[in-house]
């Protein structure tokens, strides 16, 4: 382990800037705190990149593939270990500790939560022009908590750190779309909270499982402890809880509460309904990092902690992988409402990454995770784009739209940009997941329905080019409609939030290698080791 502080300052220079925006008198001077405060988090976690770019490391891939040594969590970054609460007396006493650290899986989360964080602030600029403009304070310091929260679900590898992360992120979010939300805000922002408190249940339930079904000495709350002992892991698979086989009772729990979040079929529900009635730079973080964190604690505690019952339950979820690629691209078709048709499409994208998980090898993780923080890129660049269109007409009726690329030539090249990199357009960022999926699922020889559905999801690319183009056709070509003639072009605000993150998924889309691939691949590979060691 190499410990620093450069972390700990990512995590909480947001909750300073929260107490600051408290007692700073005028709106604009709010929002500049806010603007600055995550400029500087997004700059502070690039500081990060020594740790893991390949120049830090040679130009061998192979010797970048193995930069982490030996195992599984025998190299993190940043890392801060204190002993937080003791358990117990004497030399059977355990700990919660605030332990926070980093390693190829958390590092390119955490670089993504602090960019599109720190876009979706500046998207917040013109709040004034909202229905409640009211509140900046609040809504600000609320935006800044949330980041927090965001940033220390990636970064806790103790698993009542993580939790309590969590929770912190889900308050926040609540008042965020419930406060200044559209005019089903209070329907959207309740069943939010009650869909992922639900889950937060479950995953309180399988914490404390955790801990008290570990041998006596052995019980931790540390996620790495976990993965890694042999004698917790043997405890966890020959147990049972209420007569169950105790690893995939827990993993099924534990699924529930991150798929939740993904969001998979059936636990849906929610995500259209905040989107739509979230504002736009709520929706650019509910899609750009909150779905995130589903394939996120999948990768992080169910597959390294309970490997066997991640093969055992390996079927039931590639095939509700599929469901949301194939159901969520046919619901997005049917859409008429732009923001509602992004929506179900993110639930489409994220099918792959079950997909890619379930599969349980080396190449699937990096697809899954590949398509974790592409997806991460894309969507909220479409989330925006309708923002930006519904600034100026006020509604989002693909149908009432029509020739906007010729009266905002500068806003529909960026558009076409984004929705093409949505649609998974070759050289851009949402192809090179989702390809890498279908290598991996077509080429697992350890599942024999691995061909068949490599196949099935190949049809979700074509169902995803279907509703992108149809809804490319109706909003942005034909001809110019009189009553959008007088809409301005892109300020140079909202080109300064569209153009990074089209620069972002480019270079993800040429480069995915050099950008993302080499990051990763280390953690992901030891994650994968897990499989053979403890399956």
């Amino acid at each position: 382990m190499e410990y620093g502080n450069l972390l700990n300052w990512v995590i909480f220079s947001p909750t300073i800037a929260a107490a600051v925006c408290l007692v700073t008198p005028r709106v604009r001077a709010v929002k500049i705190v806010a603007v600055v405060a995550t400029g500087i988090t997004f700059l502070l976690s690039l500081g990060l990149f020594r740790h893991f770019a390949w120049w830090a490391h040679g130009q061998d891939a192979q010797a970048t593939l193995n930069v982490f040594g030996a195992g599984y969590g025998q190299k993190l970054y940043e890392v801060t270990k204190l002993t937080w609460i003791t358990l117990g007396q004497g030399a059977g006493a355990s700990r919660i500790e605030y332990f926070v650290g980093l390693d190829g899986l958390s590092f390119p989360l955490v670089v993504l939560t602090t960019f599109i964080t720190f876009l979706a602030c500046l998207a917040s600029w013109n709040i004034e022009h909202w229905k409640i403009s009211r509140g900046a304070r609040g809504y600000f310091c609320l935006f800044l908590l949330l980041e927090t929260g965001m940033l220390g679900v990636f970064c806790a590898l103790d698993f009542f750190l993580f939790y309590i992360f969590w929770e912190v992120m889900l308050l926040p979010m609540y008042f965020l779309i419930g406060v200044w939300g559209g005019p089903r805000k209070e329907y959207a922002a309740i069943k939010f909270f009650i869909y992922t408190l639900a889950g937060s249940v479950l995953m309180l339930i399988v914490l404390l499982a955790f801990y008290f079904y570990a041998p006596a000495g052995m019980r931790t709350f540390n996620l790495i402890e976990m993965a890694t002992n042999a004698g917790i892991q043997e405890a966890y698979r020959e147990a049972t809880f209420l007569g169950w086989r105790f690893a995939p009772l827990m993993f099924v729990l534990l699924y529930i509460g991150f798929a939740i979040k993904v969001p998979v079929f059936p636990f849906h529900t929610w995500l259209p309904d905040a989107h739509v009635e979230a504002p736009t730079p709520i929706s650019m973080i509910l899609a750009g990092i909150l779905l995130k964190m589903g394939a996120y604690g999948l990768l992080r505690i169910s597959y390294p902690i309970l490997p066997g019952a991640g093969e055992w339950a390996a079927y039931g979820l590639a095939i509700l992988g599929l469901v949301n690629i194939i159901y969520g691209a046919l619901c997005a078709m049917a859409q008429t409402d732009f923001k509602r048709l992004v929506a179900y499409s993110s639930i489409s994208h994220m099918g792959f990454v079950l997909l890619g998980i379930a599969i349980m090898t080396p190449a699937g993780l990096q697809g899954a995770m590949f398509q974790v923080i592409a997806h991460g890129i894309s969507s909220p660049m479409c989330f925006f784009l309708v923002g930006v269109i519904y600034d100026r007409a006020h509604h989002r009726e693909i149908n009432r739209f029509g020739g906007l690329w010729l009266t905002m030539p500068v806003y529909g090249s960026l558009a076409t940009l984004g929705f093409f990199a949505s649609l998974g357009l070759p050289g851009l960022c949402g192809f090179i997941g989702e390809f890498w999926v279908l290598i991996a699922t077509f080429s697992a020889p350890q599942w024999w329905w691995a061909k068949p559905f490599a196949v099935i999801a190949a049809t979700g690319v074509i169902l995803t080019a279907g509703y992108i183009l149809w809804m490319i056709q109706r909003v942005y070509l034909g001809k110019q409609r009189e009553e959008y003639a007088g809409f301005p072009d892109s300020s140079a605000r909202e080109f300064a939030v569209l153009a990074p993150m089209g620069v972002v998924a480019l270079l993800l889309g040429i480069l995915p290698d050099q950008s993302l691939f080499r990051f990763m691949n280390g953690t992901l590979h030891q994650i994968a080791d897990l499989f053979a060691s403890h399956g």
